[in-house]
């Protein structure tokens, strides 16, 4: 899996074993925004999926992709162990997701990881995919705000006016849906995603966590 977009398509997946059109796609300023969409920005994490560490860069290009109405900001992620994929982040009308392909599965999944004008205990529904399913299974998350306005330590250093936002991967193998993993995101504002673990059957899978960034 080519790390962190590539890795949460892949636990996904594992975990297994459509979209309202912008009212503008002007992004907003860096320092307003919990992810940052300018040209050059890049973020340092350290992953550990199944036990296994990686590194890996992210960059954003500068150009955009149109997908179902919606403008997402095309970066590029440097694994050292698995190489160079493309990802897509999306940053409007207060909303947050980041979406990634998976080669391999021949799956392309769409991960919320915050909102920044609701109150702690909204919750939402998402596709995870554009048609809603995950190799052929129905599949959605269940997304909530657990925390907003808290300061979070990351390898060390201290991030202020941090959101944390719940997404419980649900699948419906034929009576009904149920949650089969969650994931745990930290975006903090003027940064982005500081943080992210995902839990699957009770036990931590994977962890990612903000090494360095420079914002554009």
């Amino acid at each position: 899996m080519k790390r962190t977009l590539f890795t949460m398509v892949a636990v996904a997946a594992i975990a297994l074993a459509g979209c309202k059109k912008d009212s503008s796609n002007k992004p907003a300023p860096s320092s307003d925004t919990y992810l940052p969409v300018t040209k050059g920005s890049t973020w340092t994490y350290n992953d550990i999926t199944a036990g296994n560490s990686d590194t890996r860069t992210i960059t954003l290009t500068g150009a955009t992709t149109q997908i179902s109405g919606k403008t997402y900001y095309n970066v590029t992620i440097n694994s050292v162990k698995n190489g160079t994929v493309t990802g897509y982040f999306y940053s409007a009308n207060h909303e947050y997701t980041i979406r990634g392909s998976n080669p391999a599965l021949a799956i392309s999944l769409e991960f919320p990881i915050g909102v920044d004008n609701q109150n702690v205990g909204y919750s939402w529904t998402s596709l995870p995919t554009d048609n809603g399913q995950i190799n052929g299974v129905p599949g959605k998350f269940v997304n909530s705000v657990k925390e907003k306005g808290i300061t979070k330590e990351v390898n060390g250093r201290s991030y202020s006016n941090v959101i944390h936002t719940q997404a419980d991967l649900q699948y419906d193998l034929g009576s009904g849906y149920t949650t089969v993993g969650a994931y745990n995101f930290y975006i903090a504002k003027g940064v982005g995603l500081i943080a992210e673990d995902f839990t699957m059957n009770g036990a931590s899978y994977e962890t990612e966590t903000l090494i360095s960034y420079s914002i554009k």
